[in-house]
Formats: C-alpha cells, structure tokens, sequence
C-alpha cells in the first residue's frame, strides 16, 4: 500500500515541478491540500489519481484533518503572507498530533524555509524563522529543512525573447549580485529527500544552483542568446512594491480573493522591506550543498537559459 504524502502549496511554483517527479510512482498517495476550489478543481484535472482536499492552513483542526492517517509532508507555506507563522505552527503542531496517534506511521516532515532565516530584516524571513525554532522544539525528530535561495525561474525570459524590443521591469535595483536557484534542481533534491527520508533527519541544507551574479549580468546573458538589447527598467519603492503585489496576489491590496492575504497592510511592509534590501544588498549562498545532492553540477544561469528558449521554440 502507498504511503500518504501530504503536499501544501501544491499549485505553486516549487510543488508544480515537485509533483511530477512523485505522481503515480509507486511509494506514495498524493494528498494535495489546495486553498480554494479553483485550485483544487485545477490540480484533479492534472493528477487524478492523486486526493485532493480544500484547506485553510489558519486552522488547526483543518491541519490536523489534513494530516490525518500521513506517513509524510512536504510542508511549502504561501510567498510573502502576514499569517506564514500560523500556518507553519499549525501543520508541525498537526503532525505532533498525528505521531501521538495510535497506529499512527507518520515519518518525515520536510519544510521548504529559505535561505539566510537570520536575515530578520526581510520579514518573511523571520516569520520562517519562527516556524524553524517551533519545529526544533517540537517532539518530532524525523524533520528536513530545505533553504533555497530565489528562483531564476522568475525571470520573465520567454516573454523577453519574443518581443521586438524587449523591456525588463524590476522590482527592485539588479546590480547587487545574490545567489540563484533552478526550480529543476530544487525539485530534484526535494524528491530525493523524501524517498531516502532517514538519511536526511535533522539535516538543514542551503540550496542555491549558482554563485552570487548580479541581474546586469544575467540580462547581458540573455541579450547575447536572444540577439537583442534589453531595457532594464527599475521603479520606485512604491510602483515596485504595487508591481510585486501584483505579481503575489492580483492586485495591489495583497487581499484578492481567496489567494490573498487578509492583512494587506502587513504584506506591503513585507514587500518594501524586500525591495529595500535588495535595492542594497544580494541574498548569497554556495552550490556546494546543491551539487552534493544532485550528484552533479546543479544548473547554470547559461542551461537555464538554453533549457527555457529551446522549449518555448
């Protein structure tokens, strides 16, 4: 019999290239946990042998019902909301329950965090630094944390190298060089990470597929692929945080529907202290835990780029 995998966010980014590398084969159930019923009527149509179920991560009793008969979790909490902290006590507190269960085969609780908790000044760091602190104190000890840094999947590259002339609006200044992570690569090292599960217990590990560069230098990358000049535009603090938003949740308020977050206010202070530090300062990390995993070199700005380009053509 399969073992019950529970995976949050599953529509998200991270879990979207995750999920095809654990469906249908062999050791476990999917049990993916939407926030709406838009999103869960999405994800049937995508994997209808997985289970699909409607939660609110604000609730415990929800959390608990989620968690419910799982031998595992892939525990990804939503990007930039004010109730992250919650949500993360909620399913570590659920997973307590469910090991002190009768009859209970819960086995690994892997948390997506990020990069560089101790950064207190991004406030989503903080809040996952929350959510760390809580699962080290909690009785379970068959925990994984994973830390990637930003996605380069991010970078709007299709849609630069199909237009004329291609603009590139940032949120933020591209000159301060961070880290950069492969959604490929992380997906690889999350699935591994479940299926070898004991090897990985109380292991934190740092994932980023590239050494610090700079945005001017990825556009420049880009420019000589695509054969074209790029204008790289940077907005002020307020349009960036409105563009970011935007991007986050549909609209500026950061309270759309049932994706948004209801502190809309507390999601802006977010999203400024964002741009703020990366305005000054990169998010740097090494590869070197990334290429451990993966058994080979993690992915390059340069195959990103090939890999992207050679699948929209």
């Amino acid at each position: 019999m399969s073992e019950i995998l529970v995976i949050t966010c599953p529509g998200g980014k991270q879990c979207s290239r995750l999920l095809p590398l654990l469906y249908n084969k062999g050791k476990f159930q999917l049990r993916l946990a939407a926030h709406s019923e838009q999103s869960a009527q999405k994800l049937k149509n995508l994997y209808p042998d997985a289970e699909v179920v409607t939660v609110d991560l604000q609730s415990l009793a929800e959390c608990t019902k989620l968690l419910e008969g799982a031998t595992a979790i892939n525990a990804v909490l939503p990007s930039l909301h004010s109730h992250e902290k919650v949500m993360g006590f909620n399913l570590i507190d659920a997973a307590v329950i469910e090991s002190r269960r009768e009859g209970n085969v819960f086995k690994h609780f892997l948390f997506s965090s990020v990069l560089s908790t101790q950064h207190r000044t991004l406030l989503h760091h903080d809040l996952k630094s929350y959510v760390e602190e809580h699962l080290f104190l909690s009785p379970i000890t068959c925990w994984t944390i994973l830390k990637p840094v930003n996605f380069m999947d991010t970078f709007p590259l299709a849609r630069l190298a199909s237009q004329e002339k291609p603009v590139l609006d940032k949120w933020w200044s591209p000159n301060y060089a961070s880290s950069l992570v492969s959604l490929k690569d992380l997906a690889e090292v999350s699935a591994k990470v479940l299926n070898e599960r004991e090897r990985h217990f109380l292991a934190e590990y740092p994932l980023c597929s590239t050494t610090p560069i700079a945005e001017t230098e990825v556009v420049k990358l880009v420019e000589k692929r695509i054969g074209k000049q790029i204008e790289v535009r940077v907005p002020s603090l307020e349009a960036g945080s409105d563009k970011l938003m935007e991007f986050l949740y549909g609209d500026k308020t950061g309270n759309t529907g049932n994706q948004g977050d209801p502190r809309g206010d507390l999601v802006r202070d977010t999203v400024e202290r964002l741009i703020l530090y990366y305005n000054r300062r990169g998010l740097q990390g090494s590869p070197n835990v990334m290429r451990w995993l993966l058994e080979r070199e993690p992915t390059s700005v340069e195959q990103w780029i090939e890999s992207v380009l050679s699948s929209s053509a």
